[in-house]
């Protein structure tokens, strides 16, 4: 059996993944691992072999579940009290935006992330502190199929995050705290770091770009300038990975070539270098998995023996899923090991050895006589001509590998892609095989430049990541601009299946490629409807955080957008790295196979509501953009550019407008058509819609406040509301008790942030929605709410509900 260790990871693999989708005890588990265990021994027999291999599977698989159980985090603890907490730095301050975050250890195994002001160098590794500041709950946001950022921060042990405020307490306290040897790798990086900057001294970019590209630092690493590397599928280059161990022992190996040092020695070297690496490039996962790979490697040609890249793999996947179960989840470890996978399985060559494989005599011999031939033509010499002519052949063997290797891992990926990022490069072909050799030759010349402090190597790596930069974008200009909805689940389980056949070779090649082929296509094109309730029309409040963004499905199929969420920036010299639209309520919608709106309607031109509208537009291309004023501002500037590239109608609402869309009369109540743009955004801009559907009214209002509300009590002929969305998240100075009076909501929603800094929504509003018998969805406690109206009933639901129900209310 050449992989004998792929059948024990997957069975393991299986096991954690069986423990999240039942409900097993760590006993039960524990008894089948025995007893499957003790029915393998007794298989040894010819005609009982079949009976050994399933239990030692099944064994394995209550394994990976038992450990699944074993390795749960532990409940949260409660949040500290007092302002003030002693701690020990346990991971060093980096930049953030205007600020430095930092994490400090409370308690053994308890950890909270702190915001600061203060310098970075206040807040090392193994300093004790004690900071003035208030901590709240991790919290991510709670849509369908969003990132588990509470999950993950507790794998790290991190459970609340907190903010130093720039009046508030922060002393460094005697002595040190943390490990020796971990202080010292610390300091080396921190040095590494300084020696960086150093040689980049007024270039921001190259600066940032080498502390991530070289050490894994990307706190400087603005979200504009890797954006092409994103959108072509070469971002993986410059990120502290497994191509990062493999380029620097590579190295070492190709010293041991030149310089005739032993193997054995320069295989240990390389090992111990590895793990240095890996540790002083902050120690991340992925690094390390690579580390650990290169060791079995490295232990295998030790031992004289030929290392299969499959067998390797398995045996790296057990060693980490058995320390971290919850890694099996990480998207970086699925694709990071489903891409050594597709290179192992598509490409003919999966065995890894230090011995040359010498060229065949036949093709030195047609090189030879190839090099004759010119020599005799052109009356070039031999020596010229045989070296052209291996240089020649050489360079089309790495460019027909790096095109096989790229078209392996494109294909390998290509569903997790979809799943995680939602993109398929079209040009990644091309692009990796280009880009990927120039950042590769930055490493080495970029650590020659930190080691010896000369300006000229650091300006030639700061060259090749300029031309690495400049190929990305090329390919990014001539990308399509598609984006890959969420497919259905048997098309996935097909297009897996596919490409297990086309690794397998079985039961034909040509015919596993075919199908490949025909759900690659389906993935990309997505014939498949959305999620809808035809007949229905709903409203869905987002959770974004302190901001606001709400899906209608209309009851003919028509889908629009009110708001894109944002983050209010209020005077924030840096823009925040997260783009709302791109990362919270794209993912939502194509998680419902969403893949145009008929509409977005940006409310006013706050950030917290339009400024994730841009990646919307560019990702959705909806057919009509509506707006209360079109400014000549910066804000509406970009917006309005953005909107006419995607071939989007721009519209402006007043007051008495009306429209009929997706089987709904939208009726327009404000801003009054007098109204005029004051200089810059107002709560007051707001559009507000009254929409009906059969016997139920839903009110839209934006962020109007209490003298709007007025004006359309006196002027619009307002009563009962079945639906209203509350305006300005909840402030005390909107929802006015005549307001709430007149509109007697049965159901409000309320977009709010959690734990927000404004105390969103105010008391006084929660109060009298309770008053009046509302049924008040909050996104804040919530996540996201629906209400959805057939015409007759209302159903609601929450994302936080234990169970996936319903609740029905008949309002008559």
């Amino acid at each position: 059996m050449k992989n004998p260790l792929v059948a024990p990871a997957v069975a393991f693999a299986a096991g954690i993944v069986l423990v999240r989708l039942a409900d097993f005890g760590r006993a039960e588990l524990a008894v089948c691992a025995g007893g499957f265990g003790l029915l393998a021994l007794f298989g040894h027999r010819r005609h009982w072999r079949w009976l050994r291999w399933t239990a030692t599977g099944l064994s394995l698989l209550a394994l990976g579940g038992l450990d699944a159980l074993w390795n749960q985090p532990p409940p949260v603890p409660r949040i500290p009290e007092g302002p003030l907490l002693s701690g020990c730095v346990v991971e060093p301050a980096v930049a953030s935006g205007d600020r430095h975050q930092f994490t400090l250890e409370l308690q053994p195994g308890v950890r909270a992330r702190i915001s600061t002001a203060s310098k970075a160098g206040e807040f090392v590794y193994g300093r004790r502190v004690q900071v003035e500041a208030s901590l709240r709950p991790v919290h991510g946001f709670h849509n369908p199929g969003a990132f588990d950022l509470e999950a993950w921060m507790a794998r790290r042990q991190i459970y609340w995050s907190g903010s130093i405020g720039r009046n508030k307490r922060s002393e460094v306290l005697p002595g040190e705290c943390g490990s020796v040897w971990r202080r010292g790798l610390e300091r080396l990086r921190a040095s590494a770091l300084a020696r960086v900057d150093s040689l980049y001294p007024d270039d921001g970019y190259r600066s940032a770009m080498m502390r991530g590209l070289l050490l894994g630092d990307k706190s400087g690493i603005r979200k504009a300038w890797i954006e092409d590397f994103r959108r072509t599928g070469t971002y993986h280059a410059l990120v502290i990975s497994g191509s990062h161990i493999t380029l620097v022992c590579g190295i070492l190996l190709l010293w041991r070539r030149f310089f005739g040092y032993g193997s054995r020695t320069v295989l240990v070297t390389s090992v111990f270098i590895a793990w240095l690496y890996s540790l002083v490039a902050g120690g991340d996962a992925p690094v390390l998995r690579s580390a650990a790979g290169f060791t079995l490697f490295a232990a295998g040609a030790l031992l004289y023996r030929r290392t299969q890249i499959l067998n390797l793999l398995a045996a790296v996947a057990l060693v980490f899923l058995a320390v971290d179960p919850g890694q099996l989840f990480d998207a970086s470890f699925q694709l990071s090991f489903l891409a050594v996978a597709a290179i192992g399985g598509f490409l003919p060559h999966p065995t890894l050895t230090l011995l040359e494989s010498p060229a065949g005599a036949e093709a030195q011999l047609e090189r030879r006589l190839v090099a004759e031939t010119l020599h005799l033509l052109f009356r070039v010499p031999l020596r010229l001509c045989l070296g052209t002519m291996r240089g020649t052949v050489r360079l089309g063997h790495f460019l027909w590998d790096a095109l096989r290797l790229s078209a392996a891992v494109q294909v390998g990926l290509a569903l997790p892609m979809a799943l995680y990022f939602h993109r398929l490069s079209a040009t990644g072909l091309t692009a990796n095989v280009l880009a990927v050799p120039v950042v590769s030759a930055a490493v080495p010349i970029g650590f020659a430049a930190v080691f010896t402090g000369w300006r000229w190597p650091a300006a030639v790596a700061g060259w090749l990541l300029d031309r690495s930069q400049a190929i990305a974008a090329w390919h990014a200009l001539h990308e399509p601009a598609w984006r890959i909805a969420d497919p259905p689940l048997w098309l996935s389980l097909a297009l897996t299946a596919s490409l297990i056949s086309l690794a397998a070779r079985w039961p034909s090649r040509w015919l596993s490629v075919g199908l490949c082929t025909v759900f690659l296509s389906l993935l990309i094109w997505h014939p498949f409807p959305p999620q809808q309730h035809p007949g229905d029309l709903e409203l869905t409040a987002i959770d974004v955080g302190q901001g606001e963004s709400l899906l209608l499905s209309l009851p003919t199929g028509e889908l629009a957008l009110m708001d894109g969420g944002g983050f209010p920036q209020f005077g924030r010299r840096t823009a925040p790295q997260m783009d709302v639209g791109e990362d919270v309520v794209s993912p939502y919608l194509w998680s419902r196979g969403i893949r145009r709106l008929d509409l977005i309607a940006v409310s006013h031109l706050h950030d917290d509501h339009c400024g994730g509208v841009a990646a919307l537009l560019e990702n959705f291309r909806p057919r009509e953009l509506w707006t209360s004023f079109t400014p000549d501002a910066r804000v509406w500037r970009s917006l309005e550019q953005t909107a006419r590239r995607c071939g989007t109608r721009i519209r402006a609402l007043k007051q008495g407008d009306e429209v009929d869309l997706g089987g709904v009369r939208w009726q327009t109540l404000a801003p009054a058509r007098e109204q005029r743009w004051t200089g810059r955004p107002q709560n007051n801009d707001s559009l507000v819609f009254r929409l009906q559907h059969g016997r139920h009214s839903f009110l839209l209002t934006g962020d109007i406040e209490q003298g709007v509300e007025r004006r359309l009590l006196e002027e619009a002929g307002l009563s009962r509301i079945d639906v209203l969305k509350v305006a300005h998240h909840g402030s005390k100075r909107s929802s006015s008790d005549a307001w709430l009076d007149t509109l007697k909501p049965a159901v409000a929603l309320v977009s709010a942030g959690t734990g927000n800094m404004y105390g969103l929504p105010h008391p006084r509003v929660i109060d009298e929605l309770n008053t009046h018998h509302a049924l008040i969805l909050r996104t804040d406690q919530d996540g996201l709410v629906t209400v959805r109206s057939d015409g007759r009933y209302i159903t609601v639901g929450k994302a936080r509900w234990e169970q996936p129900e319903w609740r029905l209310l008949d309002l008559y």
